[in-house]
């Protein structure tokens, strides 16, 4: 049998997240009756969010690759990409059952629902478009995608250095090294009437409101990379952190075909470039403050995981052309990719503008990875699969909904209350006047002090402190330990048998024999008196993950065993 428990979509999690909405919107009313209408209305905003998908935003400096990582996610191209950053504006995806597209304007300007076709027009830099681009602060789409349904997808414009004050080196702050490149993007921000700084901030905003961030890097960590990711978990430690964070090493197949300078010399027939991406990943993963912020950092050739979803019969068709050819002749052509979308080789069996259309799906290794591919006698539908399990791709996603769906309600949770609680604050620090009177400060206190009894009392802020300084490595723990905290908080599944360890139909002794050594084991963590104080409190959490669990295993045995009349 099965016992669901914990944090999640099943119960209890849904009753604990009934619990929290109501306790919001009550203080909602409470806030607003008492005059205290930003608060109210944040408490409301909160309370309404716990009933909705995650919101997981795609961040990142510009040019790391944002967009077409969002289009991969989704398995289909939905956002406009180019050789330049296009994306300018805030867009977030929800699901739909059919496609609409919502403006949302700055000022007092009321959102204006337009045509879908219209995503590229207003997301995109245009010189026809600019009065229009530059009045927009969001675009909202709503999209029929399976991914969608269980998360609010947000695509950001870009982060830059927030201690970035030289508004002439801003390409290369916000990492554009190639002059040219710097000189367009300059040019770009400058038609649009927006600077790097603004395109930071409105990132930075979305983030503060997200339940989850994916944070994007290409290539080797740059001086401009280190300074952002460490400014800004810095300065947003609580929304960058192994629970609610996953780091992306983007355009890992432009490490292929390897340099020839590479120790050993690499065979690039051979040769994997996702393999370069996780020795970069190690690199990452062994600076503190990285560690810190993210559950892990995973390789991903977005371009090629997108074009194996896209791809098309007749491109396939081309590629099983290209695989006539001598492999180490496509190589060689494949080493420059301007030429080979433009020389008319009389070598290759497929025409430039065949070969250009199959660069834009594939990239170049995509396209030399399919053709092996074929060789071994793959047919449309193995490429498919198979370059998309070799992108990196399909194992993001699966750890997206692993990770961030098994933990859903907690991570919603933690967004409502540090929203709340932030609201709290700043009404606190308005100044006194009419407007913000004795009355207006009790009513704040009120709701503060409700808030911090809800803390208090229910079990999810205690565990997304566990959690939180489990990422961080607060505590002294065993990796056995660890990887048993992880376990029994879900984030192998909600159940009570995944929290356990156990099969999905172990007998109920099972469970009790379970619980009941974990639940020793963990008392004599508790009881050391030679262990620091955070890590006998995160042991009393586990502790009480455990009671709860025994209390659910009871509830079933009754139910199932005993008069219920």
């Amino acid at each position: 049998m099965s016992v669901h428990s914990g944090s999640g979509e099943r119960a209890p999690s849904g009753e604990r997240r009934t619990g929290a909405r109501e306790t919001l919107s009550t203080l909602a009313r409470t806030a607003t009756a008492g005059g205290a209408e930003e608060l109210g209305g944040t408490l409301d905003t909160a309370a309404r969010r716990l009933a909705e998908p995650m919101r997981l935003a795609v961040a990142g400096q510009l040019k790391r690759g944002k967009s077409t990582l969002v289009n991969a996610l989704l398995g289909e191209e939905v956002v406009a990409v180019g050789q330049l950053e296009t994306t300018f504006n805030v867009t977030e995806f929800h699901h739909a059952a059919r496609r609409r597209l919502t403006v949302h304007y700055k000022g007092d300007r009321p959102p204006r629902e337009v045509s879908p076709e219209e995503l590229a027009r207003l997301s995109v830099r245009d010189a026809d478009s600019l009065d229009t681009l530059r009045g927009i602060r969001k675009l909202e789409a709503g999209w029929p995608n399976e991914l969608l349904k269980a998360f609010h997808l947000v695509d950001t414009p870009g982060l830059a250095s927030v201690h970035r004050t030289d508004a002439a080196n801003a390409a290369a702050f916000l990492g554009i090294q190639d002059p040219a490149a710097q000189a367009e993007s300059q040019q770009v921000l400058d038609a649009i009437g927006r600077d790097a700084q603004e395109v930071h901030d409105d990132s930075v905003a979305e983030l503060d409101r997200a339940d989850a961030v994916l944070f994007l890097f290409t290539r080797a960590l740059g001086r401009a990379d280190i300074q952002v990711v460490e400014e800004f978990v810095g300065a947003h430690q609580s929304a960058v952190n192994g629970l609610r964070a996953f780091g992306v090493l983007t355009r890992c197949d432009q490490f292929w075909p390897p340099s020839e300078d590479l120790p050993g010399h690499p065979d690039p027939l051979e040769y994997d470039p996702l393999d370069a991406g996780r020795e970069i990943v190690a690199g990452y993963l062994g600076r503190p403050a990285l560690r810190a912020a993210f559950h892990t950092v995973l390789p991903v050739a977005g371009l090629t995981g997108l074009g194996a979803q896209t791809l098309t019969d007749d491109e396939y068709v081309s590629l099983v052309k290209l695989a006539d050819t001598d492999a180490q002749t496509l190589v060689n052509r494949l080493r420059s990719e301007r030429r080979f979308a433009r020389q008319p080789y009389e070598d290759l069996p497929v025409p430039p503008e065949e070969r250009a259309r199959l660069l834009h799906r594939l990239g170049a290794w995509g396209v030399h990875r399919a053709c092996v591919l074929i060789r071994g006698g793959a047919d449309v539908a193995d490429v498919r699969e198979i370059l998309l399990a070799d992108s990196g791709v399909a194992a993001l996603r699966d750890l997206i909904v692993e990770h961030f769906g098994n933990r859903s309600g907690l991570i919603k949770l933690d967004s409502a209350l540090r929203q709340a609680t932030a609201s709290v604050h700043r009404s606190r620090a308005l100044p006194r006047d009419r407007a913000h009177g004795f009355a207006f400060a009790e009513t704040v206190n009120t709701v503060g002090a409700a808030l911090e009894r809800f803390r208090l009392s229910d079990p999810g802020p205690a565990e997304i402190a566990l959690l939180t300084g489990l990422y961080r490595g607060d505590f002294d723990f065993t990796d056995a330990e660890r990887d048993e905290v992880l376990l029994v908080t879900g984030e192998r599944g909600r159940s009570a048998a995944d929290r356990l360890g156990l099969p999905p139909d172990a007998p109920l002794p099972a469970f009790r024999t379970a619980i009941a050594d974990r639940r020793a084991a963990w008392r004599v963590r508790v009881d050391d008196p030679f262990h620091a104080p955070p890590t006998v409190l995160a042991a009393r959490t586990v502790l009480r993950t455990y009671d709860r669990i025994a209390d659910r295993v009871a509830s079933a045995e009754r139910l199932l065993f005993h008069d219920t009349d």
